[in-house]
């Protein structure tokens, strides 16, 4: 193979290549490319090849539209060998191929940590000979990660071939912007009996500072006199409340036992949205409302959490809990609790928001099981089904 081959691999710039030659192909870039960078020299690590499991990254669109940075990040703290699935216009009934090596530097001498990416590129003729492309390319002994990007109800045959074979199913798809049938096929647990929305796991410093507010046991009584809870958030687009609102929302039914009352509603306000929905909880009937503002310009791609308000009838009266951030920028969040039982003073802790790349490697990290998303996920699907309803 020639050098020049071997440093465009090295350097993640795509090798074209024949479908059936891929692994063999793969074998002879290696070699030469080991060889360049061997050495102990700081300057010139060595190369350390790690693969930990097979991801399939389902991007069946044109254009990657920022993908690429993500992955590289995700692969990145998590390295494995990467199948990219894209989309192609041309009207023959082929896969086309290409291979990089995706490598990054641990720590200063430290070898250079290497995996690979094959791009598998099918146009809309092409698309059932996916997954007998997939399989021959597939790690041996090693679990199948699906990654799947655009709404599934599009592809749905190649979605239930892949993500059945699949150990994990990562369901990445915009918020605000995906439908409620997407959400649920995509994390139907008949398909696969671990799927995730990466929406769920931007939620983590969130839900943490929640449950502290009655970890001691002094406190748990307070969760069963709750009697309203508001959420403030942020979002591109202000007239649906976004699925980072929405999980939060059914974190807390799913693990309190909430029990849904009517439907919920969605209406417009003068500067958003606002969803209710209503539930029954130990004490009685409660309020969960999710107010939707639009940010100011520049807009960030994904929504934010701007704060979260939980009342509580108390033997003196109300009680209040709040987080909330100081504004949409910040990466601090303020902690209030107006109660007889709790310290008055408010505090303050840092609490950044996690960006896709970090949500998605949190997903890939975590453990397979997660109970209190299985007990959101069907109060999500309530929720996000009325916010369609609404918006139609």
């Amino acid at each position: 193979m020639a050098g020049s081959s071997s440093d465009a691999f090295l350097e993640g710039q795509g090798i074209p290549v024949d479908l059936p030659r891929i692994n063999t192909t793969l074998e002879q870039l290696w070699g030469p490319a080991a060889e360049r960078i061997g050495g102990p020299e700081l300057e010139h690590p060595n190369v350390t090849r790690i693969v930990l499991a097979n991801l399939v990254v389902e991007r069946l669109i044109p254009e990657t539209d920022g993908l690429g940075p993500v992955l590289e990040t995700v692969v990145a703290k998590f390295p494995c060998r990467t199948i990219v699935l894209r989309e192609s216009d041309g009207p023959e009934r082929k896969i086309t191929a290409e291979v990089s090596a995706v490598c990054h530097l641990p720590d200063p001498g430290s070898p250079q940590v290497c995996s690979e990416r094959i791009v598998l590129r099918a146009g809309p003729q092409a698309l059932d000979l996916i997954p007998g492309a997939v399989r021959p390319l597939l790690e041996a002994d090693l679990p199948l990660i699906l990654w799947w990007t655009t709404d599934p109800t599009l592809h749905e045959r190649l979605f239930h071939n892949l993500g059945e074979e699949s150990s994990r199913i990562l369901l990445d798809l915009p918020d605000p912007g995906a439908s409620a049938a997407a959400i649920k096929l995509g994390l139907d647990p008949a398909i696969s009996s671990c799927s995730r929305d990466s929406v769920w796991y931007g939620l983590a410093h969130w839900r943490e500072l929640i449950a502290r507010f009655f970890d001691s046991a002094d406190h748990l009584e307070t969760l069963r006199r709750i009697d309203s809870v508001q959420i403030e958030a942020l979002s591109p687009d202000a007239s649906t409340p976004p699925r980072l609102a929405l999980w939060l929302a059914s974190w807390l039914a799913g693990q309190l036992d909430w029990k849904t009352r009517g439907e919920p509603s969605l209406e417009a306000t003068d500067s958003g949205s606002r969803l209710r929905a209503d539930f029954e909880g130990p004490a009685g009937p409660l309020g969960v409302e999710v107010r939707t503002r639009p940010f100011a310009d520049p807009r960030p791609l994904y929504p934010r959490l701007l704060s979260v308000t939980i009342t509580a009838r108390g033997k003196d009266g109300l009680e209040t809990f709040r987080l909330c951030r100081p504004s949409a920028e910040s990466p601090d969040i303020e902690i209030h609790a107006d109660s007889p039982d709790y310290c008055r003073l408010p505090s303050t802790v840092y609490a950044e928001c996690l960006e896709p790349a970090r949500r998605a490697a949190a997903a890939l990290e975590l453990s397979r099981f997660d109970p209190p998303f299985e007990k959101a996920l069907p109060f999500l699907l309530w929720l996000l089904e009325s916010a369609d309803r609404g918006r139609s």
